[in-house]
């Protein structure tokens, strides 16, 4: 009878031994867990917005660029009509 008691504590001592066990490798797995699908959606999606809008503010500077060319031309375009106006 005592030795059956004995057994039955090692046993119990043995699972509970074994649950802390477990519980502490899921525990250490789950700290450097991926992100889950939709974490990486919402990741690639910010990531196209932010290309799309470096697109965008590349296109506007150039469009500007090209709008301060035309208006230089034009100035100087303006001024030697003036000079020529005045030679006349």
């Amino acid at each position: 009878m005592h030795s059956a008691f004995a057994y039955l504590v090692a046993i119990i001592a043995f699972v509970i031994v074994l649950n802390f066990f477990m519980l502490f490798m899921r525990l250490r797995r789950d700290r450097y867990k991926k992100p889950d699908k939709a974490a990486m959606e919402e990741e690639r999606a910010a990531i196209h917005r932010h290309k799309e809008i470096q697109r965008r503010l590349d296109r506007e500077q150039e469009e500007m660029a090209y709008r301060v060319e035309m208006r230089n031309k034009t100035l100087e375009l303006y001024k030697e009509v003036r000079k020529r106006h005045s030679n006349d």
